[in-house]
């Protein structure tokens, strides 16, 4: 067993000893090893130049997610395996997850193995870098609706997502609807926030939403609707929208992906100070963060920071949601240099950084993390990818093929652990 205390000369070892045992001390050495064992006198330990080690926590591996002492995820397997509630899984993400190919693979594994309880949350309305794998959006009129994005504007009150849609006029309209039509009846609800009461009308229903309080975001009472959904606003400038959910009233899982291109993790913070009350409304049981990538392509990055603002990031989760399990998906392998002569040099410079950085977060905050990288092989494994049609030639994104791959890996790997586990008799939630 290592220790850092120093070695103690012999004189002074005896110098801490009853001066009737001095005498015999000079025997054998082996009589002096021992006495220093029994007796109780040594100097106070120093310093080490060493950063302390890591707690030791119990984990647990299914393929390429570890389990780093998720206390709430015996919970979420009960929940989801019972077949009798609705589980919530939402993702927060950069653009691997906007897109809604990775989300989309994902989602569509996780319901065809625990039921279908729809499309989950979705943009206000269709967004330039924004896509829904489960509902076509519509590009809303310039005349009649004002976008504001977290990515480029400022906003003192964004929603989760980061995006307000402003209605300009009186009579403001959108629409969403299915990619194939069929009669299913959904449950929908918008994420809205309005300081004066907010008529509108769904499919011609005059409906009329309340203040919300304070000003924040919240959700308006679910709608029985049949899709296509035509929104109609009938003041201007309220309502304020920030997304919907629907749900088709089933048990079985939702997951709604919250994704914006060019995100980092400290997009959180640009949104507005209540943000997660309307992500608590929604009690989700599984919240994943696939940041990383635009964080590894600065060269600048302040690593200490990006770990502290990581660390906090998963804390305010925890606060805001302790019912949710976390789970950290770690930045998968990129190229930032094409041309350049070795593997590591095409890669960004603070990729293995991020890479250990996540996963000593999750170590530390006990949550699961899933390698994204080592699916994919490991380091410099992308030009692999690229050559099975499984990337694109940026460097950075994946062919829809590729997200369905990965997600495919973390479904396997997440069912494996879900369903390997001891769970919990689940009473009325």
């Amino acid at each position: 067993m290592k220790h850092n205390l120093p070695p103690m000369p012999l004189i002074e070892a005896l110098a801490c000893r009853p001066q009737s045992r001095i005498k015999h001390a000079f025997v054998t050495w082996g009589t002096v090893l021992t006495t220093l064992f029994l007796v109780s006198c040594s100097k106070p330990p120093v310093d080490s130049a060493e950063p302390a080690a890591l707690p030791e926590v119990d984990t647990y591996s299914s393929g390429n997610l570890t389990d780093f002492g998720e206390l709430r995820l015996n919970a979420v397997a009960a929940k989801m395996l019972s077949g009798q509630y609705t589980s919530h899984v939402i993702q927060l993400g950069d653009s691997h997850t906007a897109a809604d190919f990775f989300t989309g693979a994902l989602r569509t594994a996780l319901q065809e193995r625990y039921g279908d309880a729809g499309p989950g949350w979705v943009p206000p309305a269709w967004i330039r870098g924004q896509r829904s794998a489960a509902l076509k959006l519509f590009e809303v009129a310039a005349d009649q609706w004002q976008l504001t994005s977290s990515r480029l504007e400022q906003h003192a009150n964004f929603p989760p997502g980061g995006f307000v849609l402003e209605p300009l006029r009186q009579g403001s309209r959108l629409q969403l609807a299915q990619y194939a039509s069929d009669k299913q009846i959904f449950n929908v609800r918008a994420l809205y926030s309005s300081p004066i009461p907010a008529p509108v009308r769904l499919n011609g229903q005059f409906v009329s939403w309340p203040v919300s309080s304070w000003n924040r975001w919240q959700w308006s009472a679910a709608q029985q609707v049949q899709l296509p959904l035509e929104l109609e606003v009938l003041t201007k400038g309220y309502p304020q929208l920030g997304g919907w959910l629907l749900d088709n009233g089933q048990s079985g899982v939702l997951l709604s992906s919250l994704g914006m291109n060019g995100a980092t993790i400290e997009m959180l913070d640009k949104w507005g100070e209540h943000w997660q009350a309307p992500l608590h409304s929604l009690q989700p049981d599984l919240i994943l963060l696939s940041y990383g990538t635009n964080e590894a392509f600065n060269d600048a990055l302040d690593t200490p920071a990006y770990y502290a603002n990581l660390t906090r990031q998963i804390q305010q989760l925890r606060l805001k949601q302790p019912q949710a399990a976390v789970l950290i998906i770690g930045a998968p392998d990129v190229i930032k240099h094409a041309h350049a002569s070795s593997c590591q040099a095409q890669r960004p410079l603070q990729l293995n950084q991020v890479q250990r950085i996540q996963r000593k977060v999750a170590r530390e905050q006990h949550t699961l993390f899933w390698d994204w990288q080592a699916l994919m092989g490991g380091a410099c494994s992308f030009s692999a990818w690229q050559a099975q049609g499984l990337a694109q030639k940026d460097g950075v994104h994946f062919t829809a093929e590729g997200y369905t791959v990965s997600a495919d890996g973390l479904f396997q790997d997440l069912k494996q652990q879900l369903e390997s586990l001891k769970l919990p008799v689940l009473h009325n939630l």
